[in-house]
Order: C-alpha cells, then structure tokens, then sequence
C-alpha cells in the first residue's frame, strides 16, 4: 500500500513522520497544497472541490489510501469525492471523556463550523453553552459555563509562524500566551490544526496539568498501514524551496527533493 498524505501545508508532516515511524518501510506521497488560497480561507464549496481535486491527483500518483490532515480540509470531506478510502483527522477517539474542560485550539473555519464539538458530544464529552461561531482568540464569554464543557479557541496567527519557522519567536510566544490566557483551566487541549504539533511542548509548558492531544496521530494509529520500499514523494503546488525550509524548522525534517505539480 501507498499511503497518501494532504494538508495546504507542513503541518501534515508530523502525521506522515508518525506513520513512518510507526513502519519504518512505509511507501507514502506527501502533498502540500500551498500554491492555492488557503483552506481556511476557501467557502465550503470551494474547500470540497479544492480537496477533491488534491485526492484525485494523490490516487492518480499511486496513493491507495490517504489520510487528509488538515482540520480545515477535514470539515469538507463529506462533499469531496476520491477513488480511494480517505481519511480525516476530525476524530475524537484519541480524546479522554473522565470529565472536566475541554479546549479545542484551531482555525477560524473548525472552531466556527462547530465539527468538533458534534463530534464530542457523539463522544460522550458535554457540551459548552458557548456557541463557538461567537468565540474568537480575542474573547471567551465564561458566563453560566458548566464545570463539564468544551470551549473552542482561535488560534490563528498559530499556523502562519509554523510555516514561517517562528515557533521559537518572541512574537509567536506572545501570541500563544494571549490565546491561552482564559483558558489556562481545561483539563483536555485538543490540537485542532495539525501544525500545533510543532508549539506541542509550548502549550503543555503552559498548561502543565491538561492532557495535550493531536488527534492526526490517533488517527495515524488506527490506520492499517503496510511496509513497502520506504519510498516518499514529496510534491507541492507551491514553493519547493520555501517548503523545505519550513519543513526542517518545524518537523526537523530535511526534504530534498520537494517536485513542484500544478493542480487544476
């Protein structure tokens, strides 16, 4: 099997190197889809034709399954088609339901849509009074909000410094403290973008009580993964140089060889 991964960017990388590692003989395409808008930014309708274009062209390479790891791309699937078995990260198994607070940290479009928090509740985790549509990374209204909840949080600037290679920053340090700031009580933080893997640590240091979860690598877990050649290709519909520095900043991933496909 060849296992395909897709995210707009980097952040995908953190669940392809978990597969890998997981079996080290995997054969895998990991595509970046940076040279479009990005997803967040796309109407639904748009994300899903955007979405099925990117997994047509990932079947066409020779992936047999492929695993969608971004939130963002993830809340279109139910509307984009692919002719092999996709998978999408917007999973709560990996997510402790033994009560108390649960953060989801994401981008405007996952926290706004509310994927998350159905998911939850079909999980058996309660549900916040907060409507999360109203909910952005400059206020949370804590008024009549049960002990038992969850809270969405967005956390925006948080993608943009991963790809630039700033997660050390003092400006990238700032703004996590500023998102985190009222929500520094929750028991659970779900990494609702699959770049947040890279301010992991940074977000545990500050809250050294709550149980960190990304939910790609849950995801990752549970795939039926198979060991080939160990083959990886790497193509982007952006900028291949760009890419590998971002790659090797974040993921400490060196990508050598980054081919650079136009997607129609």
């Amino acid at each position: 099997m060849t296992l395909g991964v897709l995210d707009w960017g980097i952040g995908g990388l953190f669940a392809l190197r978990h597969a890998r590692a997981r079996v080290p003989g995997l054969d895998a395409l990991y595509l970046a889809d940076s040279g479009s808008r990005p997803y967040g930014t796309l109407s639904h309708r748009e994300l899903a034709r955007s979405v099925s274009v990117a997994l047509h062209r990932l079947a066409a390479l020779g992936a047999t399954e492929i695993l969608v790891a971004c939130h963002s791309a993830s809340t279109s699937l139910r509307d984009a088609t692919a002719p092999v078995p996709v998978h999408g990260v917007i999973d709560p198994r990996s997510v402790p339901t033994s009560g108390g607070r649960t953060l989801v940290l994401g981008g405007a479009r996952t926290i706004r849509s509310g994927v998350w928090r159905r998911a939850l509740e079909g999980h058996g985790v309660e549900r916040d009074r907060i409507d999360e549509r109203r909910v952005d990374e400059r206020s949370v209204d804590r008024r009549g909000v049960d002990e038992r909840r969850v809270v969405g949080r967005i956390a925006q600037p948080l993608s943009a410094h991963v790809e630039a290679g700033r997660t050390g920053s003092d400006v990238c340090r700032r703004d996590l403290a500023r998102i985190l700031r009222p929500v520094l009580d929750a028991d659970v933080v779900i990494l609702a973008c699959t770049h947040y893997a890279a301010l992991r640590d940074q977000v545990q240091e500050r809250m050294p009580r709550a149980t960190v979860v990304d939910p790609a690598l849950g995801v990752v877990d549970r795939l039926r993964l198979a060991s080939g050649s160990g083959k990886l290709r790497v193509l982007t519909s952006g900028d291949p140089a760009a890419m590998r520095r971002a790659a090797r900043l974040a993921t400490g991933m060196r990508l050598e060889e980054i081919e650079r496909i136009a997607l129609d």
